[in-house]
């Protein structure tokens, strides 16, 4: 980087404040000011500190990726979403504020940190011109959770929610949800357990809503399925001919075992409609932040093409980006035109209709 004067704390913080507020009216000329002038603010803070998703191919992104753009270095933390929620609340209980830049799954932002009201909003701290220019994005504009335009999403992706092991499983066989229910498939289910967040609970709130509850009761009861809160393990399990069908996979897992050579595929059963997800692809800024304009230019360059790019790459997801390249991505990740889709980063569904489903399904099952 070459040597430079740098801005007082006081000037820098009130220079990027003025101008990020005149963004979003401002031209393109403009906003590049201030992005400079958020950079600059950004330097005299000297770091920022990220909650992350745990995978080291995305902390390398987000560590070098950043630093090697603005000479900024990112303290990263990988404590998966869930764990994020009770830290920051020991943490804050305790009148400490550690954490900038929260990117995380769908649960934790909209369930813990927006109503505990530990979130500024995203959306005025947006200035880089390829971030606001809204023909860059999906359906010509930028996606947010809430209404509130609080926490931003950037990815959006089909995602399976039935791997077989093509051993034990005939093509076809399983090209339904009601196929589960044949006598032949009873003990021969690993399925993600539907007490935990995530995967789990939106899968049987979705069966719920669309089979109702004596589907549920016979699918999660009847036949004996064994469920898994290790979505590795459970991965495992059928890639090694333990069971023959897993329900609410671990991708992840399940692309390293078929990387491996296992025998093991995706299903996409066609009487109900496939599964739309946003994966990692949430973005919260906090408030009283330690680094707060540090805090807002991660949050533009993350958003942007190029470490965009990079981000969904490494969780093998759709950027929604319509400038993204996606090398190397299955096409089933891709939502197709004409198709219907489940959205289970739908505010409503996350924040209303899945617990209600979840709570019915679980006083059904017992649980």
């Amino acid at each position: 980087m070459p040597d430079r004067p740098l801005l007082s704390r006081r000037e820098a913080l009130a220079g990027a404040l003025a101008l990020a507020a005149a963004s979003a009216a401002a031209p393109a000329g403009a906003q590049s000011d201030a992005m400079k002038a958020l950079a600059a603010a950004a330097k005299a803070e000297g770091s920022v500190v990220v909650d992350g998703p745990p995978i080291d191919v995305v902390r390398d992104t987000f560590v070098q990726g950043f630093q090697s753009e603005y000479g900024i270095p990112v303290s990263y933390i990988s404590s998966g979403s869930g764990a994020s929620g009770a830290r920051v609340r020991a943490e804050r209980a305790a009148g400490k504020y550690l954490l900038d830049v929260f990117v995380s799954g769908g649960d934790t932002p909209l369930l813990t940190f927006l109503p505990a009201g530990w979130l500024d909003k995203v959306e005025p701290v947006l200035v880089a011109p390829d971030v606001v220019d809204r023909s860059k994005w999906k359906d010509g504009h930028l996606w947010y959770m809430d209404e509130g335009h609080t926490i931003l999403r950037t990815l959006q992706f089909v995602t399976p929610e039935m791997v077989v092991n093509t051993k034990l499983v005939k093509p076809g066989e399983v090209g339904t949800w009601k196929s589960l229910l044949d006598p032949k498939w009873q003990g021969k289910i690993v399925a993600k357990d539907p007490s935990q967040p995530g995967a789990g609970t939106s899968l049987i709130a979705m069966l719920y809503m669309i089979f109702g509850p004596d589907y549920v009761k016979r699918l999660y009861k009847d036949q004996k399925p064994v469920l898994s809160r290790d979505g590795r393990q459970a991965a495992q399990f059928v890639a090694q001919g333990n069971y023959a069908v897993l329900l609410g996979p671990d991708t992840t897992a399940v692309d390293q075992f078929k990387h491996l050579g296992y025998p093991v595929d995706y299903v996409f059963p066609k009487d109900a409609p496939d599964v739309l997800s946003g994966g990692w692809g949430l973005i919260s800024l906090l408030n009283k932040a330690p680094h707060p304009n540090a805090a807002k230019l991660f949050i533009n360059w993350l958003a942007g093409r190029q470490a965009q790019q990079a981000f969904a790459k490494d969780v093998i997801s759709a950027s929604l980006r319509t400038d993204v390249r996606h090398d190397d991505v299955p096409a089933w990740v891709f939502p197709k035109k004409g198709v219907r889709y489940m959205d289970t980063y739908d505010y409503k569904f996350v924040t209303e209709q899945r617990q209600a489903a979840v709570e019915k399904a679980r006083e059904l099952l017992g649980s």
